[in-house]
């Protein structure tokens, strides 16, 4: 082997030793991480800045690691009292993040023990807070009295301080998932709903109804106005036709008398007979001497009497 070879493998041996130190003394926090080193186990410094990082190797120092983006949990169910000692289930979830790293390894250890720590403070603050509302202000359909955005803030309230200063975690968000009732109380919590609404729907059928009959008597009192008014215009429209009619007459009889009472005796006429109507009638008598032919002369006996 040669002074050459000799030399290639010593530098090659030198390149791979200092790539292993280098990388047991150095380590790397990404950008949605965050983390403490610990020396012997005791915190030494935590690290929320993403870059590369010098360190003593294994098991001098050692690296925890704790993921910085939103993590989502939901608090078992469980049931709570309300104002007014109504039973409900009010599952809340939670958005949270690790704020504090060092803060969150010294309380916790490790992150799988963050959601029980989490459930206890939500479960407690809930039960705090829902015994000061009722239930109705849980589920009305009126906006003006639903009161669940406000709780909701007053959950994130009363979380986040206890969060993060036990534990070092940010909460970012407080949501209520739904509002359930246990099993026993559906029946009785749907009866009651049930009732209250039969109630509305009594008040408003007896506003309409009370509406129906002042529409109706205004209606009819309109009506009878409007029918009098029609009458007593009709009677003096008769009236004055009758009048005009008497006058008409009279003109007619004065200028031409004969002939008047030959167009009364055929307007008697035509309101006595009809079509197909077969009549014995004494010609001799008004209007039916208008049925005799033309020239015919009025018998004997009609002249003598």
């Amino acid at each position: 082997m040669t002074r050459l070879q000799v030399a290639i493998r010593a530098l090659i041996a030198l390149v791979v030793l200092a790539a292993l130190g280098f990388a047991m003394c150095s380590f790397q926090v990404a950008g949605n991480e965050s983390a403490v080193l610990t020396r012997f186990g005791r915190p030494v410094r935590s690290l929320t800045e993403s870059g590369l990082y010098f360190k003593w190797p294994w098991p001098v120092d050692a690296v925890h690691r704790f993921d910085r983006r939103l993590a989502f949990f939901e608090i078992r169910f469980s049931e709570a009292l309300t104002q007014d000692k109504r039973n409900v289930i009010l599952p809340i979830w939670l958005a949270w993040r690790v704020e504090d790293p060092l803060r969150f390894l010294e309380s916790l250890g490790t992150p799988e023990a963050a959601p029980g720590k989490l459930d206890s403070i939500a479960t407690s603050a809930r039960n705090a807070l829902l015994g000061r509302y009722d239930f109705q202000q849980l589920v009305a359909t009126d906006p003006a009295k639903l009161r669940l955005e406000e709780l909701e803030q007053r959950l994130a309230d009363a979380i986040r301080p206890q969060a993060r200063e036990a534990f070092g975690i940010a909460i970012e968000q407080v949501g209520i998932k739904r509002v359930a009732l246990p099993e026993a109380n559906t029946a009785f919590v749907f009866e009651r709903m049930r009732a209250e609404r039969g109630q509305y729907a009594a008040k408003f059928r007896a506003e309409g109804r009370r509406e129906a009959e002042e529409l109706r008597a205004r209606t009819d009192a309109e009506r009878t106005k409007l029918i009098a008014e029609a009458q007593k215009y009709a009677e003096e429209t008769r009236g004055r036709a009758e009048a005009e009619a008497a006058r008409i007459y009279a003109e007619a009889h004065a200028k031409d008398p004969e002939f008047y009472r030959f167009t009364r005796e055929l307007e008697s006429l035509r309101r006595v007979t009809r079509a197909n109507t077969t009549l014995v009638l004494d010609t001799a008598a008004p209007p039916f001497s208008q049925l005799r032919p033309p020239g015919d002369k009025q018998p004997a006996a009609a002249k003598e009497k």
